[in-house]
């Protein structure tokens, strides 16, 4: 069972991966000891946090279909929500937008929350010995179950502006970044920065009381998907120059010369099709690089885990 389809929301397929509801449950238990009500109020509470996981989704979603950027799906997996677009915001402003749609929503509904339990039962009081921050003291606050979900929204929010892909804060620094750079270099000064922060998240465990297993298995998946990403990058902006480019960035795989002293020798076809008759096909001359393409005419598609599948042109038919 991969996943299945919930509802849609503003036309925009939501589907539930089956390791959304094995996290659901082992979050509803942890949260059970504190929250008054048990295992009921804290399903309720993951419930509505995982809602609030769909507005932050729905945040990037709908700001860009304003700049004419349409969503495939809403997938809903153990590690959060993730929009699958039908392509990629490569205007820079646009992605800056876009990504900061979504951590932006949870920051709003913190703010309605501490507004609405601030107007009922008072501000926080401030204790010394309080655990929290600038000794913070919400005692007064009758409900927990609100306090926790105001807390979610604000860890859900900073934890997403870490400069890691695939968070928001990896995107947002790309787009800062593509403001003055090449899109490709900047992509690869994102993702470098990201898979620091990855690195930082698998020691912290190690190095420290703060963080477990699965602190370390996130910090494991920003370094891969962070590569994943600049090798899709990759493939779009060698896809816009020609094969030329193509067979410098992947090793003659695709007709013509293997680059870096390799062999010269290549199987012969064409991007997307099988090798002839299973045999390599004799050294050929390295085509003229075509004329550099729209970004509209790039396809990209890639599978969930973040592995580039097939790439082609839309004015090519599809195999």
């Amino acid at each position: 069972m991969a996943s299945t389809q919930l509802f849609k929301a503003f036309g925009i397929p939501v589907r539930a991966h089956w390791s959304f509801w094995l996290v659901a449950f082992v979050l509803a238990m942890q949260f059970e000891g504190a929250l008054q009500g048990g295992l009921i109020v804290s399903l309720l509470l993951i419930a509505c946090f995982y809602g609030c996981l769909l507005l932050h989704e729905l945040g990037h979603c709908l700001t860009a279909r304003r700049y004419g950027i349409n969503t495939r799906e809403i997938k809903m997996t153990m590690l959060g929500g993730m929009a699958m677009f039908e392509s990629s915001p490569r205007v820079p402003r646009q992605e800056l937008l876009i990504t900061a749609a979504g951590p932006l929503v949870n920051f709003v509904i913190a703010g309605l929350l501490f507004a609405g339990q601030s107007l009922a039962f008072g501000l926080p009081s401030f204790n010394s010995s309080s655990s929290l921050p600038f000794g913070l003291s919400f005692e007064a606050w009758e409900s927990g179950f609100f306090f926790a979900l105001m807390s979610l929204n604000l860890l859900l929010g900073i934890f997403n502006l870490l400069p890691g892909f695939p968070m928001d804060g990896g995107r947002i620094l790309r787009a800062l970044l593509a403001l003055k750079l090449p899109y490709l270099k900047a992509t690869h000064i994102a993702v470098r920065v990201g898979q620091l922060v990855g690195a930082g998240l698998i020691l912290l465990p190690v190095l420290s009381s703060w963080g477990g297993i699965i602190t370390a298995l996130i910090g494991l998946m920003v370094i891969f998907l962070a590569q994943a990403e600049l090798m899709r990058v990759r493939a779009e902006e060698a896809l816009k120059q020609g094969s030329a480019t193509l067979n410098r960035l992947f090793g003659g795989l695709f007709g013509g010369q293997a680059p870096g002293g390799g062999n010269g020798r290549s199987w012969g076809f064409t991007f997307g099709g099988p090798p002839p008759g299973g045999t390599e096909a004799e050294p050929s001359s390295p085509e003229p690089p075509s004329p550099p393409r729209d970004d509209s005419d790039c396809v990209i598609d890639m599978d969930p885990d973040g592995k580039v599948r097939k790439v082609w042109r839309k004015d090519e038919s599809d195999d």
